[in-house]
């Protein structure tokens, strides 16, 4: 695992972040610079992107396996760390939560890639199921057709919208479908995920779920889900955001994420006002 790592003199808790699926650490260098006066950050690579190996066999136990070099990579840092995630990473982390929450002072996530379960969920969420296990789907038959571009173009289009891919400069294009591997071995940790809606009333680290409102509907109703699960959490909805508003609006999502850290950090409570005086 390769990690891009900023280092300041600070003594607040580090910040590590997650990327999503079709992208790499790269893609937080904005909140890099958001943080740089006051946090040591970490934006390690998921398997698959940023010269990762692929990891082909999908673990029965979800992302289990994607998230055990990252617990690793928290743990030595000795102490808690404020953990931001998106899409796939954000699924990642939510998974690193729930299993080493000691690990987690906060967690920040966007729009997780959660969609499992939804498969045991009333008729509406398993046809949301449904919409994306045959995104997922597109993705492996046109790959195991050894033409994988029909596969990236649904998948990309699913999540920025019919023409997104067409869109793209060819170059763009060409390099996304050398990704359909990563992003099949990420759909396949992520529908095999088992946690339930009900663990999540067990995380005691204070949670923000932002969600753009441009976003899919799957995107909007699994944040709100999870949401409304976790105990210590708030729910942000972004008016003109989409599903990778981290990467095309980080002016906009960088500064909530930075909120919730800091307000960690040093809670209201321990805010204290200059006092006025009369002249």
């Amino acid at each position: 695992m390769t990690a891009h790592t900023h280092f300041t003199n600070s003594f607040s808790a580090p910040v590590v972040a997650l990327h999503s699926s079709a992208s790499s650490s790269h893609q937080w260098k904005h909140l890099e610079e958001t943080l740089s006066h006051r946090f040591t950050m970490s934006a390690p690579n998921l398997p698959g992107y940023g010269g990762e190996a692929v990891m082909h066999t999908a673990c029965a136990d979800g992302v289990r396996m994607v998230a055990a070099p990252i617990i690793q990579h928290i743990a030595g840092f000795g102490q808690p760390v404020h953990l931001v995630g998106h899409s796939f990473g954000a699924a990642v982390a939510l998974k690193i939560a729930l299993t080493m929450p000691h690990l987690v002072k906060s967690l920040t996530v966007y729009e997780p890639a959660a969609f499992h379960f939804l498969k045991s969920g009333d008729g509406a969420e398993q046809a949301l199921f449904d919409k994306i296990y045959d995104v997922s789907q597109a993705v492996s038959d046109s790959h195991a057709a050894g033409s994988p571009t029909r596969g990236m173009q649904a998948f990309i289009d699913f999540w920025n919208g019919t023409g997104a891919w067409d869109s793209m400069p060819e170059h763009t294009r060409d390099g996304l479908s050398t990704l359909a591997p990563s992003i099949m071995a990420d759909f396949a940790n992520g529908l095999s995920e088992t946690w339930s809606l009900a663990d999540l009333a067990d995380l005691p680290m204070p949670v923000l779920m932002l969600t753009g409102m441009d976003s899919p509907d799957i995107a909007q109703h699994v944040a709100t889900r999870i949401a409304d699960a976790i105990p210590h959490s708030r729910l942000a909805l972004l008016p003109g955001m989409g599903h990778m508003a981290p990467v095309f609006e980080p002016d906009w999502v960088n500064p909530r994420i930075y909120e919730h850290i800091i307000s960690t950090e040093r809670p209201a409570a321990n805010c204290y006002w200059p006092q006025l005086s009369a002249a």
